[in-house]
């Protein structure tokens, strides 16, 4: 579907039709002429696509890995109909070629290509857009986090890097907030910014861009009233956890009983943020309480919803928001298992490509999950993420590889995709859990850590030695 002509070339069609009047305007502005002319190459829309997927799922992120894979045919079903195979038209071994396709590629396309997927996995697992059944209306957790890149001065002027009292950091810090599928875990939405701007803030974006009818689910974090404006001003609903001190203002004082579900007028306080374009009109809603016992612990809960309670009543609304843990789940996956919690990138531009084909790569296994029975509603995770990114991978270059048509059928090819994912369990584990400490094991070091550039390190430390 992603690698489809079909697919890319439609892209390529209405990009034409809605930039066509500023492509007359500004004839040197870019964007259609590289998608006119620069990918009638090795390296087209379509090769450097899969290739941005495929460092993510490998272990080797390199781009020497990515020339080697191509040279060894894994790619050669991807070319051009009625002209040499992409391996015989390789000549050279340098990574220039595909780092030029990437520095190319716009990220509209990566953008795109995270939608058209995140589109069809709700019609997978039956959401019906402008539509109001609890059951067939999507759903989004939201959740936010950070992307640490190695400080650059073009990285530094976009994201500035945190400083305190002993100086500037040499990390700049991507921003990002995620909207994930409650269902697959297929991501749906994200965005990204500076560390100055709020998750909230970066949430009021994604909103903008969202489907009509999106219930989104969010932690204490986004239970604030500019989120819940913000969402019903597209005509978008919210489910979001508040603080006890929230609450109680909410609730005007007046004790609530477990399991209480009270309409309540949210106004906004001189505190609250509004979301550009947002009246600060107070939002009708319900303030919900609950007392829940989980693993011996008592956990109080408190619930704000703009959802009726004829259709949604409270037991429903709980057991979606304890689905919102799976949210901090993928996160784990997508930093630790696909690799992104650090981006090797020089510039602002391949950090945000970086951002979202590693989205799309995660977007992938988690559909590949859901085709093998992967049912996150149901709070259980049985299948191995890391297990059923290893066979997608290898599935991939079989898939690539193949010449003929006929020598790969698709069908056969995604049936078996799917029933070798089924078999990689993950094991029983003991209930409860026990809880396990937060500590970090690494070897012990004998050199001092590197503040600052190696240029500026070498300037201070050769001319003492040499004294």
């Amino acid at each position: 579907m992603l690698f489809s002509n079909r697919w890319i070339e439609a892209w390529q069609a209405r990009q034409k039709r809605e930039r066509s009047a500023a492509a007359q305007e500004l004839p040197s502005s870019g964007l259609i002429k590289r998608c006119r002319h620069a990918y009638q190459r090795i390296f087209s829309l379509r090769v450097t696509l899969w290739y941005l997927i495929w460092q993510r799922l490998s272990p080797d992120h390199t781009l020497a890995a990515v020339v080697t894979n191509l040279r060894e045919g894994k790619v050669d079903r991807l070319g051009v109909r009625g002209r040499k195979r992409l391996s015989s038209r390789v000549r050279s071994t340098k990574t220039s070629g595909y780092n030029q396709a990437r520095q190319r590629m716009p990220l509209e396309f990566l953008q795109q290509a995270l939608t058209h997927l995140g589109l069809a996995v709700c019609k997978w697992v039956g959401w019906v857009a402008n539509q109001r059944k609890p059951d067939q209306r999507p759903r989004q957790m939201l959740d936010g986090s950070t992307v640490a890149v190695l400080q650059t001065p073009s990285l530094a002027a976009q994201y500035p890097p945190a400083r305190n009292q002993s100086g500037s950091s040499d990390w700049c810090v991507l921003r990002i907030v995620v909207g994930f599928c409650a269902r697959s875990g297929v991501v749906l939405s994200a965005i990204e910014g500076a560390l100055e701007k709020s998750e909230q803030a970066l949430t009021w974006l994604l909103m903008e861009g969202a489907a009509a009818l999106t219930l989104w689910i969010g932690d204490r974090n986004f239970g604030v009233w500019s989120v819940v404006a913000q969402a019903r001003r597209f005509d978008q609903d919210a489910l979001v956890r508040l603080t006890r001190a929230r609450a109680a203002k909410l609730s005007r004082g007046r004790p609530l009983a477990s399991g209480e579900d009270r309409p309540i007028q949210w106004s906004p306080s001189r505190r609250d943020k509004t979301p550009p374009g947002t009246k600060r009109d107070a939002v009708e809603g319900r303030l919900i309480y609950v007392r829940l016992q989980k693993n011996g612990k008592w956990i109080d809960l408190w619930l704000f919803t703009t959802l009726d309670a004829k259709d949604y009543p409270v037991e429903l609304l709980v057991r979606w928001y304890g689905q919102r843990w799976q949210a901090e789940l993928h996160f784990r996956s997508i930093k630790t298992q696909m690799k992104m919690a650090e981006l090797h990138v020089c510039s602002p531009q391949m950090a945000r490509k970086e951002f979202y084909a590693g989205l799309l790569a995660y977007s992938l296994v988690r559909a590949v999950l859901w085709g093998a029975g992967e049912r996150l509603e149901e709070h259980v995770q049985t299948l191995s993420f890391n297990e059923a990114r290893r066979v997608l991978l290898e599935r991939l270059e079989t898939w690539g590889q193949a010449q003929k048509p006929k020598a790969c059928h698709l069908p056969t090819w995604a049936r078996e995709l799917l029933e070798e994912v089924g078999k990689h369990t993950l094991p029983k584990r003991r209930k409860p859990r026990p809880s396990e400490l937060r500590r970090v094991r690494h070897r012990r070091q004998n050199f001092p850590r590197l503040k600052g550039s190696r240029a500026a390190a070498r300037a201070r430390e050769l001319p003492a030695k040499s004294s």
